[in-house]
């Protein structure tokens, strides 16, 4: 008996690990297919990349003789007050176009702008205050719940900075009729990792099911004057500080989630009052 229920048990165990290692194959596949898709996906977009890059190199070149031609009004010919006004504003809106273009040109090309230590509220508080007039003016409140003593950061922090603000501006724009802006920090342990996460939540009526999947694709977009490149180019910023940018809807609340390896914490974040 004892040598049957040896034999049983060692049935058993052989059969588990026969399971083990299909699921682990089985993985192994899922994420191969995952990694198949990307690449191809990266390929489709690299000719359109090269070709944007293009196009943006001509228009700055217009944009700054456009500039120039603004300081020149200012400097030289003394415009009246209405004038002059009007003057500067074209002066402020080209500089505006310029750096929206650097950042698509930017990437474009792919590359590896300089990364910097810093901490995720710092960002949080810069862009919260900032978006705080817009979102006022649509009846929107802003709320912060940013955790103290989270770990230093790597990043690229403009371009970071830029993602959170175009997800934040992405979330009043789905309110326009008044509801809540959260910003939330927090920090999570992970296998190998402590992980620092931004959830950026608002109230609006949610992202249809049907449209999900396209959300992060560039040019995609269901507002009646917008670029399609907001959510793409955020995805693609926080990518490049070796980041996740993922999105989980429903009616009444969107929350995208940014998702940082906290590789480097020789200091912790200094506690500020709410």
């Amino acid at each position: 008996i004892s040598n049957m229920s040896a034999l049983k048990d060692g049935s058993m165990t052989e059969t588990n690990e026969k399971q083990d290692t299909q699921q682990e194959l089985d993985l192994l596949r899922r994420n191969l297919d995952l990694a198949s898709q990307e690449i191809n996906r990266i390929n489709r977009i690299k000719p359109l990349a090269n070709a944007a890059a293009a196009v943006v190199h001509d228009i700055r070149n217009s944009l700054g003789v456009i500039s120039s031609t603004a300081q020149f009004v200012l400097n030289k010919l003394s415009p009246g007050e209405k004038e002059r006004q009007a003057w500067e504003l074209v002066t402020r809106n080209v500089e505006s176009i310029k750096n929206l273009l650097t950042g698509y040109l930017g990437m474009a090309r792919q590359t590896e702008a300089r990364r910097e230590s810093c901490f995720l509220n710092d960002i949080v508080d810069r862009v919260s205050h900032f978006v705080d007039a817009r979102a006022r003016k649509q009846g929107v409140k802003v709320e912060t719940d940013l955790a103290r003593d989270l770990p230093e950061l790597v990043l690229n922090i403009h371009a970071v900075e830029t993602a959170v603000l175009n997800i934040a501006i992405n979330a009043i724009d789905a309110m326009p009729d008044g509801g809540t802006l959260k910003f939330a920090t927090r920090a999570e342990p992970a296998r190998s990792e402590k992980r620092v996460m931004l959830d950026i939540s608002d109230t609006g009526p949610g992202i249809p099911p049907e449209i999900m999947d396209k959300i992060f694709m560039p040019f995609f977009t269901t507002k009646g004057q917008g670029t399609g490149m907001g959510l793409y180019s955020a995805k693609a910023a926080v990518e490049n500080s070796d980041g996740e940018l993922a999105c989980r809807s429903r009616p009444g609340e969107t929350r995208m989630t940014l998702s940082f390896s906290a590789l480097v914490s020789p200091r912790s974040s200094p506690d500020k009052p709410k």
